[in-house]
């Protein structure tokens, strides 16, 4: 069996998002894709486990390791390897009409996001404008809005760089909220096209396999 395995939240569109995610993952594959939290007390033995985290810390490194040695299961190299991937799928839906845009990148944090801000700050360079903030640390996103718009900059396009939809997204919106630049938001990470495939594909290779 293949699992993808998230962080976990108390907000339901997280859950929801993931199980959406898994079955779309499942179609593809043409076999049976599970869900599984880190709160969980164990996997399902002998599974083929994907950690779907963008960054790498105490959560890579010693939580899934335990929880992966009470079931005996494989563990895939966590999204943050495959952020160059993410990076080109998240440029190609923002720059699908214009490059001519102001993208504003919102990190959960800097600290652990190492891979993925080098893979967007290297592509990015194809916008007008572009910038990271983060939603924890600074430069957060009302520091980056306000420097924005005393520079003029009347729009934006900001690209959450989160997987699913739950509390970081709700605090994000209210911050956006209070800005007076026009802000259009891209959808998180799950919900762009071909994100399913990058899934699926990442179970195909078998990147990073490890017991």
């Amino acid at each position: 069996m293949k699992i993808l395995l998230a962080h976990g939240s108390t907000a339901s569109a997280h859950g929801e998002q993931l199980a959406a995610l898994a079955a779309k993952v499942s179609a593809l594959l043409g076999i049976e894709v599970g869900t599984a939290f880190l709160s969980d007390d164990a996997l399902s033995k002998g599974a083929t486990v994907l950690p779907l985290f963008l960054g790498e810390g105490k959560h890579v490194y010693e939580d899934l390791p335990k929880l992966a040695a009470l079931s005996d299961c494989t563990v895939l190299s966590p999204l943050a390897n495959h952020a160059e991937a993410i990076a080109d799928l998240v440029l190609a839906a923002l720059t699908k009409d214009t490059r001519r845009i102001h993208a504003l990148f919102v990190m959960y944090r800097f600290g652990g996001f190492e891979q993925l801000i080098a893979a967007l700050y290297g592509k990015a360079k194809i916008c007008s404008k572009h910038a990271l903030a983060s939603l924890h640390t600074e430069p957060g996103v009302d520091v980056l809005l306000q420097h924005w718009q005393q520079e003029g900059v009347k729009a934006i396009s900001l690209q959450p760089m989160l997987l699913f939809e739950g509390h970081s997204l709700d605090r994000l919106q209210t911050m956006v909220s209070e800005s007076n630049i026009a802000v259009s938001m891209a959808p998180v990470l799950s919900d762009l096209a071909g994100f399913p495939e990058l899934i699926a594909d990442i179970f195909k290779d078998g990147v990073g396999d490890k017991k």
